[in-house]
């Protein structure tokens, strides 16, 4: 994924929307009523195409894509052909119950999930939290900071964040532009970049106000400027640090254990 990113089609526009102000159930609903492009390629002896598969983490996922722009940025030197699909098609037709849908990976709109989980949250049948519902939950924790760094992490990839900038940023859209005025913070030699979960944990940390944009997790994750920690939260009760190594792995929490490729 390069700075420079931008959807190729109306359904991507639709995506970023739908990301950039937290609506993750439009953002699957979308998904689950898109055309979606399913990378494929011809085995060694000339055969029937095989599903391409990727090996994340040690996970198997099965790339897709909604548009053929992006399939062939990312996919495009190893994939001789693609069919075009559907979730519904998909789920009935899924090759192996352990592997994992990746969608348009490698851009600010890519999801890692269990292909069942993209109707369910289309429907609205898998309740997202809000930021408040999510920020009351945490409060709640012990007060020794008994957390669950994963179920925390994530709760908030289901939330819009408060991003702290350098300049000030009239449009949420300006994150997929180069030049973004990220805030940097710590030293050269280990920056942070810090999000809040709250006005409340913002103003905490930030008593004079500083210029801030709200976008969801997910899409600054899939952004991140290469090098930097991420801190959740800092200068709070509930501060979360990750390094910067981990950073877009957090994407992928809670991935099933233990996959093999397959045919179609």
């Amino acid at each position: 994924m390069t700075p420079s990113w931008e959807p190729a089609n109306e359904t991507e526009r639709a995506m970023v929307r739908a990301l950039l102000v937290g609506d993750r159930q439009e953002f699957f609903r979308i998904l689950a009523f898109s055309d979606l492009y399913l990378p494929q390629r011809t085995t060694d002896q000339g055969g029937p195409q095989r599903l391409m598969t990727m090996q994340l983490f040690e996970q198997t996922f099965l790339p897709v894509f909604t548009s053929i722009e992006g399939m062939a940025a990312q996919v495009g030197g190893a994939a001789d052909g693609y069919a075009v699909t559907n979730c519904a098609e998909l789920r009935r037709k899924w090759p192996n119950p352990q592997w994992r849908l990746a969608v348009n990976i490698g851009s600010p709109i890519d999801m890692y999930l269990p292909i069942e989980s993209v109707q369910a949250a289309a429907l609205g049948d898998i309740v997202v939290p809000t930021v408040s519902e999510m920020v009351a939950e945490a409060e709640q924790a012990p007060a020794e900071g008994d957390i669950d760094p994963d179920g925390y992490i994530q709760d908030l990839l289901d939330t819009v964040v408060l991003l702290p900038t350098l300049d000030e940023v009239p449009d949420p859209n300006q994150i997929l532009a180069d030049g973004f005025p990220w805030r940097p913070v710590g030293t050269e030699e280990a920056p942070f970049i810090e999000v809040f979960t709250s006005e409340e944990t913002f103003a905490e940390a930030y008593p004079e106000p500083v210029p801030a944009v709200t976008v969801a997790f997910p899409f600054v994750l899939s952004l991140w400027p290469e090098g930097h920690n991420l801190a959740v939260d800092p200068r709070t009760a509930q501060e979360l640090t990750v390094p910067s190594e981990h950073v877009q792995m957090l994407l992928l929490l809670g991935a099933p254990e233990d996959a093999e490729e397959d045919e179609r």
